[in-house]
């Protein structure tokens, strides 16, 4: 038997599926489905829009065909990486608008599948799809990490630097009680910035500091 394209240890992705025609639209849900997606449906790029911009949180995923009245697989396209830049789009197109597929993979589309579609073929795709989901996914929590380390790091130096000029304004410059105040207040920044000291605690600190400094 052939595994699923999501494991059944991992949670079910979010995928909007558009076509405007009935048949491959059930068929390709039904597939999809088994294959572990979360999946929603739309028959026009208009509902496609629609079901776009009301989700919450945005798709993970979306599959559409590239020929339809009115909005086409384009729309869709443009619309789904408007609402989530990380969201990966797939377009479905017959085989004479592999040229317009081509375009769509220049606007950000992951990939296409020609119609209609051998299922083996189309698996393999999903599972190209998986994989650079997953990229995606761990890129973006580095970024969040990174910022957040960022914006701890700025908060520390901000604080220091506070420190030092209060130190600098309660002892003489060069003397011994500078040093002493300095590095009395560093001390307490690294215990707050490891978490070792409450928000609380450290304005307690910092009032006790002053207090026996001022003494």
């Amino acid at each position: 038997m052939t595994r699923p394209v999501v494991p059944p240890h991992l949670p079910s992705p979010s995928l909007l599926l558009v076509d405007d025609d009935p048949m491959p639209r059930e068929t390709l849900s039904t597939l999809l489905s088994a294959e572990g997606f979360q999946v929603v449906t739309a028959a026009t790029g208009e509902e496609a829009e629609q079901k776009l911009r009301a989700e919450q949180p945005p798709f993970d995923l979306v599959i559409t065909d590239l020929v339809m009245p009115g909005k086409t697989g384009m729309d869709v396209l443009k619309c789904a990486l408007n609402r989530n830049p990380s969201c990966t789009v797939l377009v479905l197109t017959g085989f004479g608008s592999v040229r317009e597929a081509t375009e769509a993979m220049e606007l950000g589309a992951f990939d296409f599948v020609t119609k209609p579609m051998q299922i083996d073929q189309f698996r393999n795709t999903l599972r190209r799809l998986m994989e650079r989901r997953t990229l995606t996914h761990e890129r973006d929590e580095l970024r969040d990490k990174v910022k957040a380390l960022t914006e701890r790091a700025e908060r520390l130096e901000t604080t220091l630097g506070r420190m030092e000029i209060l130190a600098n304004q309660m002892a003489p410059t060069g003397g011994p009680g500078r040093s002493d105040a300095l590095a009395d207040l560093e001390r307490l920044a690294a215990l707050k910035g490891k978490g070792l000291l409450s928000e609380e605690e450290f304005e307690q600190g910092k009032k006790n500091l002053l207090a026996r400094w001022l003494a």
